[in-house]
């Protein structure tokens, strides 16, 4: 195989992997449906949500989107649910006064300050960025780390060069073969700094070329 047939490869798995982690593919197949799905979970507040009400409804509302809206979850357990629930919010949930499962237990328990439907309309936000990175990483799995090993070598060393402005310098004084292994976890960082780049510029896609 020549060096342009090698690069052509390469670029080729790249053009795949963007295609299947672009935005607008990520709104229409994952951020789309499960907006759908948490719009129409329905639940009966009758009175201050006390704890066990709280582990219910969270239980409940994970177990609805993820049946309708999340691949591979369609046959969740109330108990992974459950599980599922405690482990988005305690990752993901933020208020200005703290973070995790606890403080968004206190915004749905105070209806006067925030409450138990706007902690579900957080939670729905976060279900979306763990199914997005969930897809990425399966993305990544599936057309690069099955890749020879000097096919990785040249995937790492395009997106040094594509991504040199972008990139933070402990990632740029990397050889790429010291990358050819974490290509998606360069990947994630690459989306990272793209998604900033773009909010600061408020443009279209300005990060990578294929």
């Amino acid at each position: 195989m020549t060096n342009s047939k090698a690069e052509r490869q390469a670029e080729a798995i790249l053009s795949e992997v963007f295609g299947l982690i672009s935005e607008e593919y990520l709104q229409a197949r994952i951020d789309g449906p499960i907006e759908r799905a948490a719009a129409t979970f329905d639940f009966d507040q009758v009175g201050p949500v006390h704890h066990k009400i709280f582990i219910e409804v969270t239980r409940d509302f994970v177990r609805h989107v993820y049946q309708k809206a999340v691949w591979g979850w369609e046959n969740i357990s109330a108990e992974e649910a459950v599980t599922e629930a405690v482990a988005i919010l305690e990752e993901g949930y933020q208020a200005a006064y703290g973070q995790g499962y606890y403080t968004a237990f206190l915004d749905a328990s105070n209806p006067n300050l925030i409450g138990l439907e706007y902690v579900l309309a957080q939670m729905g936000r976060l279900i979306s960025e763990r199914a997005r990175t969930r897809h990425i990483r399966w993305v990544c799995a599936s057309r690069i780390e099955l890749a020879e090993w000097p096919t990785r070598c040249l995937i790492a060393e395009i997106l040094l060069t594509w991504w040199k402005p972008f990139l933070p310098e402990n990632i740029l004084n990397c050889s790429p073969a010291q990358l050819a292994n974490h290509i998606t976890e360069l990947i994630t960082v690459g989306l990272s700094a793209n998604r900033m780049v773009n909010k600061m510029l408020n443009s279209a896609p300005v990060f990578y070329r294929l």
